[in-house]
């Protein structure tokens, strides 16, 4: 009997009330979209998971909210799923986060940060409501942290 877990199947889910941020930063949500900062949906998950991290703003996500899922197949195809191991080694700091029938543990860990980074960015974009460039609102935030930590 074969008990393996095929981690390639495994899924990785972000909050679907945050697409209107994946529409606007994310050229693969919208090809239309010529100021897009992100290649792909993946990458803005991963910048949002630093950002959730950083800020230590660790929300996991209501089983009830709707949600939009990434193979981790697809993080891995690009190594974008060394992140997911990282951020959540950082938490549960021993080697068994990547055993197998840990990796369901670490994608939780990977989309709670993710869900905080979200919610933060979106704060951004609340707050500078008027500015017609997101590379600005995430270059100043990234920056007002980067000297507030310094």
């Amino acid at each position: 009997m074969n008990d393996m877990l095929d981690w390639r199947k495994l899924s990785v889910h972000r909050d679907s009330r945050f697409e209107a941020l994946e529409k606007r930063f994310c050229s693969t949500k919208d090809s239309k979209n010529d100021d897009a900062i992100f290649a792909t949906v993946k990458e803005l998950m991963v910048f949002a998971a630093l950002i959730g991290y950083q800020h230590d703003d660790y929300r996991p996500m209501d089983s009830k909210v709707k949600s939009t899922p990434i193979l981790l197949e697809t993080y891995a195809t690009t190594g974008h799923d060394a992140y997911i191991y990282l951020i959540a080694l950082s938490k549960a700091p021993h080697l068994d986060m990547l055993k197998d029938e840990s990796l369901r543990d670490s994608i939780g860990i990977f989309e709670a940060y993710c869900n905080g980074g979200l919610h933060h960015i979106d704060n951004w974009i609340m707050k500078n409501i008027g500015e017609p460039l997101m590379t600005n609102i995430l270059f100043n935030q990234t920056l007002e942290f980067l000297i507030e930590n310094d």
